[in-house]
Formats: C-alpha cells, sequence, structure tokens
C-alpha cells in the first residue's frame, strides 16, 4: 500500500452499493466516453493506493469485471456510512480514499489535496457552501468502533456522523482553486442529470 503522511498506508474505495433507481438502473454501468466510469476511478485511486475494492452493498450481477476486490455491507441497506465501514473493515491501511462510483469528473489535484492534508486518526473532507461534501474524503481506520455505534443507533447521515468524529474539513476555497467550477463533486442520478451532462449510462 501507498504511504501517506508519517508513513501511514492509504487503501481505496469505489462505492457502488446504491440501486440506481432514481437513474433507472445500476450505476456501474455508467459510462463517459464510452469508458465505464468505475475503471476511470479505478485507475485513479491506483496512483495513491496499493489495494483498492469496491463496496457493492448487497452482491448483485454486474455488467462487467472489474479489476478490484468486491466487499458486501455488514449492515445491509444502510446507505453510504454502511459502505464506509465496509470498506474499512476489508481493507489493511490505516487509511480509505473513498469516492462514489457517479463522481465521472473527479480531478486528481483534488485527492492530492486530501492526502496532503490528511493526519493519522482523523477524516478528511471538504466544506463546500456549508455542506459536508463525503467524497472524496479520506476515513481512518480507527473509526470503524464510532461508525458501528452509529450504524446499530440508525444514525445514517455521513454529515453529521463527519460532525461528531474528529475530521478535518478543507475549506471550499482551496476545492475552488482546483475546480473553479466544483465539476469534481458531481453526480450523476438521475436520466436527467445523463442528459445534461450530454452523457450515456
Amino acid at each position: 500500500m501507498v504511504s501517506g503522511p508519517e508513513g501511514n498506508s492509504l487503501s481505496g474505495a469505489i462505492l457502488a452499493g446504491g440501486r440506481g433507481a432514481r437513474l433507472g438502473g445500476d450505476k456501474l454501468r455508467l459510462t463517459v466516453g464510452g469508458a465505464p466510469v468505475v475503471e476511470r476511478l479505478l485507475s485513479l485511486l491506483s496512483e495513491f493506493c496499493g489495494e483498492t475494492v469496491i463496496a457493492i452493498g448487497r452482491r448483485r450481477p454486474l455488467p462487467f469485471s472489474p479489476a478490484a476486490r468486491l466487499v458486501e455491507d455488514l449492515y445491509p441497506e444502510q446507505g453510504p456510512l454502511a459502505g464506509i465501514h465496509a470498506a474499512l473493515a476489508a481493507t489493511g491501511g490505516e487509511a480509505c480514499l473513498i469516492v462514489a462510483c457517479d463522481m465521472p469528473y473527479l480531478r486528481r489535484e483534488l485527492l492530492c489535496a486530501l492526502i496532503a492534508a490528511w493526519k493519522p486518526g482523523w477524516a478528511v473532507a471538504f466544506e463546500i457552501k456549508g455542506y459536508i461534501e463525503p467524497f472524496p474524503g479520506i476515513y481512518p481506520r480507527s473509526l470503524l468502533p464510532q461508525l458501528e455505534e452509529s450504524l446499530r443507533r440508525g444514525d445514517l447521515g455521513v454529515q453529521a456522523f463527519l460532525r461528531r468524529v474528529p475530521a478535518m474539513l478543507l475549506p471550499e476555497r482551496m476545492a475552488r482553486g482546483i475546480d473553479a467550477e466544483f465539476t469534481s463533486f458531481t453526480n450523476l442520478n438521475t436520466p436527467e442529470d445523463l442528459l445534461r451532462e450530454g452523457k450515456c449510462a
């Protein structure tokens, strides 16, 4: 695994647990420029992470065979927080760099900024206009007990979770300096999103 600050190792994960109900199909089928978005994300994470997993929620037939290990949620049907938990439980790094499978325009420089700010035991994410963008984000393995407690209680909001735990929130101006239009944070959730972006699933 790649070493980050103070020699700590970093794993990677792509969250792909959603059923894509609003999209009308599995988000792992999303393509941009004729290539699956998840393949681009795998390539991007491989620059920083010695191992990358795809957190798929519940196991299901996939449209292709991704070049990464698939992990299922240990707390099924509990949303992205369960995906973060599954990714940390399944990887061996001190922390996990986590992205969502529907982020086709994620910039490498944004990940570099997260990694540069990462400190052992702290989560790192961007805060834009008062909203915490959970992905991309770095989540340390030390958060596993808090994640399990939140999942057992049914406190499933990732933003609220990040406000309860040690987390470094990088400012909007930093994100804007890297990506002026914040396109890295674009999620493709609906057929309208696909049409607006001029892409196809």
